[in-house]
C-alpha cells in the first residue's frame, strides 16, 4: 500500500492502477514496437493518466516523461 500525493494512504484498487500506469509509461518510451502498437499505448496512457492525475496517485505531464 503507497500514498497519494498528500500523504494518504491508497487503496488496493488504486495501487493497481498506479502499477499499470506505470507499465504502460514504461511500454510507451520503448522504440522497438509497431507503430500500430506505440498508438494504442499511448492512447490507453493518456486515458489512464486522467484518473491518475485525478486521484491525486502521481502527477506529471506525459511530454515531461517523452510520451
Amino acid at each position: 500500500m503507497g500514498t497519494d500525493l498528500i500523504g494518504r494512504p491508497t487503496e488496493p484498487a488504486e495501487d493497481k492502477l498506479l502499477e499499470i500506469y506505470a507499465g504502460l509509461r514504461d511500454l510507451a518510451a520503448r522504440n522497438d514496437l509497431a507503430p500500430c502498437v506505440t498508438a494504442n499505448v499511448r492512447s490507453a496512457l493518456a486515458a489512464l493518466s486522467n484518473a491518475v492525475n485525478d486521484l491525486g496517485l502521481d502527477y506529471e505531464h506525459l511530454l515531461d516523461v517523452g510520451v
